[in-house]
């Protein structure tokens, strides 16, 4: 029988596996976790990554969109899990380490956690696509996944699952802090100086780079824009920016989540073609979908947050030196910075970092969710733990 209390007592070593909203690989870490008084100090160890081939990052894309049969389903997720195997070893290999445990994410195919009738019962759902007892085999220690559903069912959002963390790594005696992610969705975690977890609070902003690689890959067969030289080439349409700030989502109060359900290839491609027809240059698409990226987080910043605060940025648009240009000028008095020079974890490690953390807190008992954050009746241990067939 697991003793939680034992788990707790000392060093551990858990690897974390995340794959995201942008489709674009896998990223794993290997962590040191210890638990000291009121905190877990977090030691970063080794990463690894591995991308997606095309063909694979297509199927993943057209599940997240259209209906598939569940012999590909289950395909699907049997092959995703050859591509966390191997980003997990690499992680391995450049630590050095075993790990004792592993937290994995699986792929968000659907995620519908507001109340919403089907056969006649209301129903809350969520689903990352994963196969732990494959991991589970391969690396031979318990494997943590499923982090969502717990929550869901007590009428959470079941997300932002990265608020804890945030608190974990970045709160401060004196400073307000946002800790803005920005993968294929963007989102921010707000943190009050000498935060508890019951004063902070998390909400997707809208797109991060899904739309803007999106419309890469439809003009140039480009995965993303490389350090947003294209949309600084481009200029601002504005009749379309007018248009995209009516989303009903982007101004809506939190609690609120989302994903490719609402900021779906389909859904770009209804909003593109009349553009298309009047011979619009592509990269003053790709300016105004960047445009839009930094404006939602600004305005959501400026609604629910302070405009002097230090934002800490993390995750693939991080990279993106357009957006983080048009960040410092809709919020001239705040202060941006890198996770990497925050806290030492680097922008593109902070997910799978989550994915070990919330493992190891799962293991040692101790609950993850955040009623305030994601709206569910009471805070809960999250995941599901399979262990070594």
């Amino acid at each position: 029988m697991h003793s939680t209390r034992r788990w707790l007592s000392g060093p551990r070593y858990v690897a974390g596996a995340m794959s995201g909203t942008s489709l674009d690989g896998v990223d794993a870490a290997i962590v040191r976790l210890t638990k000291q008084d009121h905190r877990i100090s977090i030691e970063l160890l080794g990463t690894g990554s591995i991308e997606f081939p095309q063909q694979f990052r297509s199927a993943l894309l057209r599940a997240t969109e259209e209906p598939i049969t569940v012999d590909e389903l289950t395909d699907l997720g049997c092959a995703l899990m050859h591509y966390y195997n191997h980003a997990i070893e690499e992680a391995i290999t450049t630590s050095a380490v075993t790990p004792e445990a592993i937290g994995i994410h699986g792929q968000t195919l659907w995620h519908a956690p507001q109340p919403h009738e089907r056969f006649g019962i209301m129903c809350r759902t969520t689903f990352q696509l994963a196969v732990p007892a494959i991991v589970a085999t391969r690396f031979g220690v318990p494997v943590l996944s499923d982090f969502r559903s717990a929550d869901v069912a007590l009428g959470g959002e079941g997300a932002p699952l990265v608020p804890i963390l945030d608190w974990e790594l970045l709160r401060h005696t004196s400073k307000w802090i946002v800790a803005l992610n920005i993968g294929g969705i963007a989102n921010v975690t707000v943190i009050p100086p000498n935060a508890t977890l019951d004063n902070i609070y998390a909400f997707d902003t809208g797109p991060g780079n899904v739309w803007i690689d999106a419309a890469m890959h439809r003009y140039w067969g480009k995965r993303y824009d490389d350090g947003g030289r294209t949309a600084a080439a481009g200029s601002v349409i504005q009749s379309l920016a007018e248009q995209l700030k009516q989303i009903e989502f982007l101004t809506a109060p939190p609690p609120k989540t989302t994903g490719r359900e609402l900021f779906s290839q389909r859904a770009l491609d209804r909003i593109l073609l009349p553009l298309e027809g009047a011979m619009v240059p592509a990269e003053d698409i790709i300016a105004t979908l960047t445009w839009l990226t930094a404006w939602s987080i600004a305005e959501n910043i400026r609604r629910y947050a302070r405009d002097d605060t230090t934002i800490v940025v993390s995750g693939g648009g991080a990279y993106n030196a357009t957006v983080l240009a048009l960040l410092e000028r809709q919020l001239p008095n705040a202060r941006l910075i890198r996770l990497l020079d925050y806290c030492g974890v680097p922008e593109n490690a902070k997910e799978a970092v989550l994915m070990a953390y919330l493992a190891y807190r799962t293991l040692g008992g101790l609950p993850s969710s955040i009623p305030s954050v994601t709206g569910a009746m009471r805070p809960a241990v999250l995941g599901s733990i399979t262990p070594v067939p």
